[in-house]
């Protein structure tokens, strides 16, 4: 557009700032004009690009006028005007963000636009359809921790819904191109996390949306792993069952190459999505659920995913370790390296594995580029804070890890040098501290003035936790102190209070440091550690805080010695009176009277009462208030005991967690994905008197609103049950083999295996749609093995002991063992919860199977009916009610003792007694068993005996050696015969 270049142009040739807005104006007047005027297409266009040019120079008051044209440019059947409309409406309308809430400016945005996106999202044009999803993407995207909400009281809530059951039909549509599915991918992001309730009320939406990690398009599956990840943090329940897609995803790409051609980067195959689908792993381990117990841990895993991740995580350090030719395929191998070592501790890796990385990482430490230098540190730390063994500090060659990191701490940029000390901080142990801290006290001198502050607490807190030396650690924090003296540019001490108040804490509680101290400090004052005969030093302010304190409370341990005189004593502190800030005044002023209570006789004693009255008259209140009272104290003849209670020893700290780790700075706690923060787990500080606190944080990631509120904390609704269920439930009642579910897609076969409380149940997924239309089942996901026993103390255990194959052609095989705990009540069964794609359908089915007391029946051998009478008889004397339960059945069809003999000997009885069929009496059938749990076993008695003459009316009696066992199995016993739910 020539018109809108040569604007440009003249705009930028401005001389000032008048002659711009002077150009400006005039061409606001002009636009004004054409808009009020026939203007074609063109001339439209270009004037739209002209405000938008106005508006992103800063003039946004003045274009105001140009949303009417935008929206008719919305309208345009023309794709390129609708394009520019779009663009032109989200710069402009922004311009209400300043003078509105983000709510109401939400709401104001919707009612303008929401009859042009219905339209546009409706067309039969995906290009259009594209531009109004990316409208939606831009412009409704909030950050995840917004308080602001829709509900569904809202006025505007179903303008909300409509919008995002449009968008999710793009999502999960089968016919759509891949552009518009992660376009919609983006969208539905944004407008869940303004409307997060439509995920509780609708369930079935969540299967079909984990689904896309697994999508054959890979730009689809980058796409969605924020939308992912917002609906599995809603859900954590659902973690369990993406992990063996995405695992297998990753597997076929690292260790199979299976990547199409346009997804590799130089020979990385599709490095993006490898790494994207690593932290989403890494950040489902710091997922909590509501009683902030993990989500997920290895032991959830099943063997197979578990060993294709390690395989991944292997094959990508490996990979990183070969020599790599180019700066772009070397940050690609590295990029996913330092995810892969994020992930390799939750794994549980090897130790080969871990000093595989170790030493790959070492090697990036020594790269030209800052960030890969910043990266393989920063990964470095992670994999020692989190590993349960600290292979660095173990490895051989230490001394040259040592050394690079040592180097590093002299690197040209801040951000390395600050990462190099948190590693540093990291891998330090009860063998390396004294070297490390030695190095660094060496080299706090030459630290860079904003790392001081952070330098001094690390240092502090390493030599807390490894001394074992009483004199080696008062040494080292004294000399801390006192070559930390100066301040910054703000006036600021380098190092905060809680290092010298640390101090004092240990001294007070550790007698036999109190006179090592005191003697320690009388010569540091004398002559500091780094003074030298010609070069005067800076007065350390903490020092001499901590001498104030300690040779006011200890110092007369120590005057016998000649050197150590209490004379010298006051004389040493007297010299830096007047050197120090007024804080560290008021404690000196405390401190001299105590030398005057102490030492009543001593020479000094009329310097001291001068003080006294030279600081009666200063600005400052405190010393003045101070100097008051105690000149008072000092010149009036009080008892002793008074001075006694004024002046009590310190008493010994009750209390004794450090406030050190509050400023450990970028080490304080793991974040997890976050890469802005330094990732190192601060471990419990302890020395040898006293035990510091911890500095743990196993928090991820995201933050929860900040208003507190949880928008998913309602329940959500119970799953419904596919239809034709429960014939293959009561089928598995009955039989321990035969058809658990089939439909014109999909034919699920079961077989149980019991023995003792331990019952596995095998299934063979059969795909019946590749005989009719010769399609394969793909995406197959268990997407759920819903217990519904109690948590805390469950009666049944189960555990997926192997999941089937996601994709498939005739059939695949999963495995479930079940252990039973204790006396399993009838409504306590679990689902099984599975999602699969077939002929670009999405399917899910949820699946009711028994796991009963019943179930682990074996038969007892009884000696004929007078052992079977006489057992009988001693249950009802020994728990009477509570010992028998007795239910009445009518059945469909009737029955004749040889079929209960059938049923009783195939559920497990062994019958005792049975009537003849021949006969035209009563039937009554008599079955003897063992019920077993992991807890204890239950004797087991049944009697079926017939109420009418042709056999359909039945009476069960159970009596079972266990109180309230019998009820549960007459129940189940019912429910087998009558067949109904």
């Amino acid at each position: 557009m020539k018109g809108l270049n040569q604007f440009i142009v003249d705009i930028r040739n401005s001389k000032d700032i008048e002659e711009e807005k002077k150009r400006i104006n005039l061409e606001l007047n002009n636009i004004q004009s054409k808009f009020n005027s026939n203007i074609n297409s063109y001339q439209k266009k270009k004037y739209v690009c002209k405000l938008i040019y106005i508006y992103l120079s800063g003039y946004a008051d003045s274009v105001d006028f140009g949303l009417k044209e935008s929206f008719q440019l919305v309208c345009s059947s023309s794709h390129s005007e609708k394009q520019l409309g779009y663009l032109a409406l989200s710069v402009l309308i922004n311009n209400d963000k300043s003078t509105q809430s983000t709510r109401d400016f939400l709401d104001s945005l919707l009612d303008q636009v929401h009859s042009y996106l219905i339209k546009d999202l409706q067309s039969s044009n995906e290009d259009t359809n594209c531009l109004a999803v990316q409208f939606i993407a831009s412009n409704f995207n909030l950050p995840e921790s917004t308080t602001v909400r829709v509900n569904e009281a809202d006025e505007s809530a179903p303008k909300w819904l409509e919008l995002i059951d449009i968008v999710y039909s793009f999502v999960t549509s089968p016919i759509h191109k891949s552009v518009i599915k992660k376009k919609a991918a983006i969208a539905l992001y944004s407008l869940l996390k303004l409307y997060p309730q439509v995920l509780i009320s609708n369930n079935n939406w969540i299967p079909r949306l984990l689904s896309l990690a697994d999508d054959k398009d890979y730009g689809v599956s980058i796409a969605s792993i924020p939308l992912i990840q917002f609906v599995v943090k809603s859900k954590p329940q659902f973690v369990k069952a993406i992990i063996p897609a995405i695992s297998l995803k990753l597997y076929n790409i690292i260790i199979e190459n299976k990547c199409p051609e346009e997804y590799y980067y130089y020979k990385s195959p599709a490095p993006w999505l490898v790494v994207k689908l690593l932290q989403l792993i890494e950040y489902f381990f710091f997922l909590s659920d509501t009683n902030d117990y993990a989500v997920l841990s290895i032991a959830d895993l099943d063997e197979q995913t578990l060993n294709n991740l390690r395989s991944v995580v292997a094959q990508s350090i490996q990979n990183a370790s070969q020599p790599i030719k180019g700066l772009p395929n070397r940050n690609s191998q590295s990029s996913t390296l330092f995810q892969a070592v994020s992930l390799a501790v939750f794994l549980d890796a090897s130790s080969d594995a871990i000093n595989g990385a170790i030493n790959a990482l070492m090697m990036l430490l020594t790269s030209n580029e800052t960030n890969t230098r910043y990266l393989a540190l920063d990964a470095l730390i992670k994999l020692t804070a989190r590993s349960t063994s600290n292979n660095l500090s173990a490895s051989p060659s230490i001394d040259e890890k040592y050394t690079k990191i040592f180097k590093l701490l002299y690197d040209r940029d801040i951000s390395v040098r600050r990462k190099s000390l948190d590693l540093l901080y990291t891998i330090t142990n009860a063998s390396s501290y004294s070297m490390v801290i030695t190095k660094l006290l060496d080299y706090f001198p030459l630290c860079d003035f904003t790392l001081k502050p952070e330098l001094a607490i690390k240092i502090a807190v390493l030599a807390e936790k490894f001394a074992t030396d009483s004199t080696w650690y008062v040494t080292t924090m004294l000399k801390l102190l006192s070559i930390s003296g100066g301040v910054n540019s703000n006036g600021t001490n380098y190092i905060g209070n809680e290092v010298w108040e640390r101090i004092v804490q240990i001294i007070v509680n550790n007698e036999d440091l109190q006179k090592k101290t005191s003697k320690l400090i009388i010569n540091l004052l004398k002559k500091p550690f780094s003074s030298t005969d010609n070069t005067p030093i800076a007065l350390s302010e903490n020092l001499i805080k901590v001498a104030a304190f300690v040779l006011g409370e200890y110092g007369d341990q120590v005057t016998y010695m000649s050197e150590l005189s209490t004379k010298l004593q006051f004389h040493l502190l007297y010299d830096a009176y007047f050197k120090v800030s007024l804080t560290t005044r008021a404690m000196l002023l405390t401190t001299f009277l105590k030398f005057f209570v102490k030492y009543p006789d001593e020479d000094f004693i009329p310097e001291i009462m001068d003080l006294f009255e030279i600081e009666e008259l200063s600005l400052d209140l405190e010393i003045q208030t101070r100097a008051h009272e105690y000149l008072t104290l000092a010149t009036h003849k009080y008892s002793q005991q008074l001075f006694k209670e004024v002046l009590k020893p310190m008493p010994i700290f009750v209390k004794k967690e450090s406030h050190l780790m509050d400023r450990i700075g970028s080490v304080s706690h793991i974040v997890g994905v976050n890469r802005s923060k330094s990732l190192v787990l601060a471990k419990n500080i302890s020395s040898n008197k006293s035990k510091a606190a911890r500095g743990i944080d196993s928090s991820p990631i995201l933050d929860e609103n900040s208003d507190g509120s949880n928008p998913f904390e309602e329940e959500s609704k119970p799953v419904v049950l596919s239809p034709n269920w429960y014939s293959g439930y009561h089928r598995m009642l009955h039989y321990d083999a035969g058809i658990f579910y089939e439909d014109q897609l999909i034919k699920i076969t079961y077989r149980v295996i019991k023995e003792g409380c331990a019952l596995t149940l095998k299934l063979t997924i059969i795909n019946n749609s590749a005989k009719t239309a010769g399609t394969d089942i793909t995406g197959l996901t268990v997407l759920n093995l819903e217990s519904l026993t109690d948590d805390h103390d469950p009666n049944y255990v189960l555990n997926l002991k192997q999941l089937p194959e996601s994709t498939f052609h005739d059939k695949a095989n999963m495995e479930i063992s079940v252990k039973i705990r204790n006396v399993v009540e009838n409504h306590e069964s679990p689902i099984l919860s599975i999602t699969f794609m077939c002929g670009g359908s999405f399917n899910t089915l949820n699946l009711k199977f028994p796991v009963l007391l019943l179930k682990t029946l074996t038969s007892t051998a009884l000696n004929g009916l007078d052992e079977f009478n006489r057992r009988w008889a001693q249950i009802g004397e020994l728990l009477g009610p509570q010992g028998e339960s007795s239910q009445a059945v009518n059945l469909t069809h009737r029955y004749n003792s040889s079929n209960i003999v059938r049923l009783l000997s195939r559920l497990g009885f062994a019958v005792v007694h049975a009537t003849s069929d021949e006969t035209d009496n009563t039937i009554l059938v008599m079955g003897a068993g063992i019920l077993h749990t992991q807890k204890t076993n239950y004797g087991v008695l049944a009697t079926l005996k017939s109420t009418d003459q042709v056999g359909k009316e039945f009476e069960v009696a159970i009596r079972c050696s266990g109180g309230g066992v019998a009820e549960v199995v007459a129940i189940t016993m019912k429910e087998i015969l009558e067949g109904k739910f």
